[in-house]
C-alpha cells in the first residue's frame, strides 16, 4: 500500500468517534483523497502506464478476437488488486467492520473502477467527475461490509 494512502487511513483512524460503517465510510474516503493528488501529480506517468498496457495487450489479441492475455499485464493488475486489499483490510480493521464478499473480489471492483476513472480523467480533466466516481465507489463499497 503507498504510504500516503496507509498514513491517511491512520490518521483518520486515529481521530474517528464513529465505528463500524460510518467510519469504514471515513477511513475508505481518507484513502481514496490521499491517492487521488498522487495520481493527478503523475499525469505522464498514468497515460504511459496505460500505453504499456494496450500495447502490450494489442499483441496477444488474436485476429479473430480471441485472447490468450498476457502475463505481464496481468501480474500489474494482480499487484494493483493486491494493493486495494491491503488498503481494504486495513480500512475493515480500523471500523470495525468485515466485507461480505472476499476481500480480492471487492479489491477487483475497486481497481477496475479507479482505473477507469483515471483514464476518463486523463482524457477529460474533469476532477469533480472524478470526486464523484470516487464518492459512488465509497457508497458502494460501504454496501459490500458489516459490522464485527
Amino acid at each position: 500500500m503507498r504510504p500516503a494512502v496507509c498514513l491517511a487511513v491512520e490518521q483518520a483512524a486515529a481521530g474517528c468517534d464513529a465505528t463500524g460503517i460510518r467510519a469504514l465510510r471515513m477511513l475508505l474516503h481518507a484513502g481514496m483523497s490521499a491517492y487521488w493528488p498522487l495520481v493527478k501529480a503523475t499525469p505522464s506517468r498514468q497515460v504511459e502506464a496505460y500505453e504499456a498496457t494496450l500495447q502490450t495487450l494489442r499483441q496477444r489479441w488474436s485476429p479473430a478476437g480471441g485472447s490468450v492475455g498476457d502475463p505481464t499485464a496481468a501480474a500489474l493488475f494482480h499487484q494493483l488488486d493486491d494493493e486495494a486489499a491491503a488498503f481494504l483490510g486495513l480500512c475493515a480493521e480500523r471500523s470495525g467492520t468485515q466485507w461480505l464478499e472476499p476481500l480480492d473480489s471487492v479489491a477487483t471492483y475497486v481497481v477496475s473502477v479507479l482505473y477507469g476513472a483515471v483514464l476518463r480523467w486523463l482524457a477529460d480533466g474533469n476532477d469533480e467527475t472524478t470526486l464523484v466516481v470516487i464518492d459512488d465507489l465509497v457508497g458502494c463499497l460501504t454496501l459490500k461490509a458489516v459490522e464485527s
